[in-house]
């Protein structure tokens, strides 16, 4: 396994944890993971079309929360 495939699976694990413990936005999460927020955009994005994260319109902002089905996997 490559060294940036390894670092994608543990982002996409620290993604996962902050987001079964509250409810973020793009925004938000980019700022706590200390990365630009069209680069979480695209995680949180591929995550979603994995079945893994559930997504919500308010307002203007996309906010992710991990889905039920993941959570009991």
């Amino acid at each position: 396994m490559s060294r940036n495939s390894t670092s994608n699976e543990n982002l996409e694990e620290r993604i996962l944890n902050l987001l079964s413990k509250k409810i973020m936005s793009t925004s938000q999460l980019a700022k706590e993971l200390g990365m630009r927020r069209d680069v979480a955009a695209g995680y949180l994005e591929a995550l979603k079309n994995q079945g893994k994260l559930n997504f919500f319109k308010v307002g203007k902002s996309h906010v992710y929360t991990t889905s039920e089905r993941w959570k009991n996997d």
